[in-house]
């Protein structure tokens, strides 16, 4: 079956871009010439959740919280969401559901409605930046920094709270040259950012800010946690709530390297393989 990746090559050589297109397919988000910033992600039970774990205010929640990871890696100022449920039957709990969503403080706009054979939850964040930080600014030697710990997803079975970190992605407009949200894990992640910035790199994992009851495998390649990870131009003072684990190189390859310097070959996740 075709990698998440390479679907994403099959759709975009099919897409049209330009005018009022600014960055389209292959960011966190598209932006359009005048700033407003645009994010979709659909949550499908039995592959994102499962409805006897998960209660539907925190699915609302959670599927909202991806959006706006999107947001904030693209330094943008939530505005509304839209919301698309596709309806199971028997299911009843769609005031709680949208609860969920709006439990961020973003507006909840609109949407649709549909029936479907499993619960499912599509949304789009609209959001505004004066800044937009792409995937693709990087340079060589550009450190790697990351907000928050990783692993925490994959410690607590994927039920732990998501936190978009919104204001952290504001501030870092004008300090990172590039920046991804951490959604299958830095292993990937950091891949993604340094391709399309032109650059190879390498993340040192015993640099890597682990939550409690993570190891260094769920942090690098668990998922989900929806940290922020930025390149950052040498030389520039960072707030403290960014840890450096790493540093973009010329090259196109990005290099996990243990403790003892030894290249691992990881790799985060991907929903069709």
């Amino acid at each position: 079956m075709l990698s998440e990746q390479q679907l994403i090559e099959l759709i975009s050589g099919v897409a049209r871009s330009g005018d009022p297109v600014a960055t389209g397919i292959g960011d966190d988000a598209a932006v359009l010439d005048d700033g407003t910033v645009l994010s979709c992600d659909m949550l499908v039970e039995g592959v994102d959740f499962e409805r006897a774990r998960s209660t539907p205010w925190q699915i609302g929640a959670r599927a909202a919280a991806v959006n706006l990871s999107d947001l904030a890696a693209m330094a943008a100022r939530p505005v509304c969401l839209l919301a698309a449920f596709g309806i199971p039957a028997g299911f009843e709990e769609v005031a709680e559901l949208a609860a969920g969503i709006a439990s961020h403080g973003v507006p909840l706009a609109g949407g649709d409605l549909s029936r479907a054979g499993e619960l499912t939850v599509t949304i789009t964040a609209v959001g505004r930046a004066e800044r937009p930080v792409l995937r693709s600014g990087g340079r060589p030697g550009d450190l790697l920094a990351v907000t928050g710990t990783l692993g925490g997803q994959a410690a607590s079975g994927y039920t732990a709270e998501i936190v978009p970190r919104l204001q952290e992605g504001i501030q870092l407009a004008g300090l990172a040259s590039a920046m991804i949200d951490l959604s299958d894990g830095i292993a990937t992640d950091a891949a993604r950012l340094a391709h399309a910035s032109g650059c190879g790199g390498r993340v040192l994992l015993g640099r890597l800010p682990l939550a409690e009851g993570a190891t260094v495998e769920m942090a690098a390649s668990g998922g989900e946690d929806y940290e922020l990870l930025a390149a950052i131009p040498p030389g520039r003072a960072l707030p403290p709530w960014l840890t450096v684990v790493g540093e973009l190189a010329e090259g196109d390859r990005m290099v996990m390297v243990d403790a003892d310097g030894h290249p691992r070959d990881m790799a985060g996740w991907d929903h069709f393989t």
